[in-house]
């Protein structure tokens, strides 16, 4: 193996043994996705999640299945950093929880925005 060969083998390793590689992944599929979608194939790409595989289709196995366990481990990530990682001083906690109390806030007025303004619709 040449020294060029070497070199790019070991980039390539150390970069998908960073926590980089995988947000760039999931950036990369995620525009491609949206290419797909809005493209000329877009009817069969949309088509291809309501295939069936095991007696569900590929869009209720995702939404049932995979996100079930992707909030479990995101579940027990959060429990591991908050009794020994980071997050296990207050002071270092504090951000998060005012971000998730942020974003609970932000949702619930969004919420009470949309059915007040559906409130006012029908009575007109």
């Amino acid at each position: 193996m040449g020294f060029v060969q070497q070199h790019l083998s070991d980039t390539f390793n150390k970069f998908f043994a960073s926590e980089k590689s995988s947000g760039i992944l999931l950036i990369l599929c995620t525009v491609l996705s949206l290419l797909m979608a809005n493209s000329s194939i877009g009817t069969t790409y949309m088509s291809g999640w309501q295939g069936y595989v095991g007696g569900l289709s590929l869009e209720h196995w995702i939404n049932d299945g995979l996100m079930a366990i992707f909030f479990l481990l995101i579940g027990l990530e959060l429990e591991r950093e908050l009794y020994s990682g980071e997050l296990a001083q207050v002071k270092n906690a504090l951000l998060p929880i005012f971000a998730a109390i942020g974003g609970m806030v932000v949702l619930l007025l969004f919420i009470s925005h949309s059915m007040r303004t559906e409130h006012v619709v029908r009575l007109a």
